[in-house]
């Protein structure tokens, strides 16, 4: 599964971690996201990619002044 993702500043994907099967990793094309799996946090910059193990628990948010858009994807599909 490929997604295109756009987060809006100051936007995440909920204060509950996601949790799924699979891996899934990404790109940033634009913005900067900020990315935590388990207790470990990183600021993703555009150019900046990821890579985990989808059943550890984890959220994005974006982070600064503009919009983040994200090239990611996941096997298997979960959405």
């Amino acid at each position: 599964q490929i997604l295109k993702e756009r987060y809006e500043p100051g936007s995440d994907t909920g204060r509950v971690p996601l949790v799924h099967e699979g891996e899934e990793g990404g790109i940033v094309v634009s913005g900067r996201l900020e990315v935590t799996v388990d207790d470990e946090r990183r600021v993703l910059n555009a150019g900046d990619a990821y890579y985990f193990e989808s059943r550890r628990p984890h959220r994005f948010r974006c982070i600064g002044a503009k919009p983040c858009e994200v090239i990611s994807a996941c096997t298997p599909p979960t959405f």
